[in-house]
């Protein structure tokens, strides 16, 4: 058995239409598999149950689902440790960009109640 990553893509419904105008996201997920077909599949099979609803700031009710896959890549460590690369993605140009403060980053970001969960010796 092989790891792989499996990048899917989901997007927003309304009334089961797909509104391409709508938030959409990108899962990233860890899939087990014999070979690349075997990877295919169980993602797939990973994004069927990867439905989540929610109601927009104009009270419609949104479903995300997911469209199909962006990735699949074959993870080289055989063994999942501490630091191994689990996913490499080119940036064209402007690296620093992509890059925030830790206040930004997404474990660091106040939950919806307003409590925040920090880890103070970070």
């Amino acid at each position: 058995m092989s790891w792989y990553m499996a990048v899917l893509v989901r997007g927003a419904h309304v009334e089961g239409v797909l509104d391409d105008e709508r938030l959409g996201d990108l899962l990233y997920r860890l899939v087990e598999a014999t070979d690349a077909e075997d990877a295919h599949s169980r993602a797939l099979e990973l994004g069927s149950g990867s439905s989540d609803e929610y109601e927009d700031e104009d009270g419609t009710k949104v479903t995300l689902d997911v469209l199909g896959l962006a990735d699949l890549t074959e993870i080289g460590d055989a063994e999942l440790v501490h630091g191994s690369e689990v996913y490499s993605q080119l940036i064209p140009k402007k690296p620093r960009d992509m890059v925030v403060a830790k206040e930004e980053l997404t474990v660091f970001e106040a939950d919806e109640s307003g409590d925040e969960d920090l880890d103070e010796s970070a």
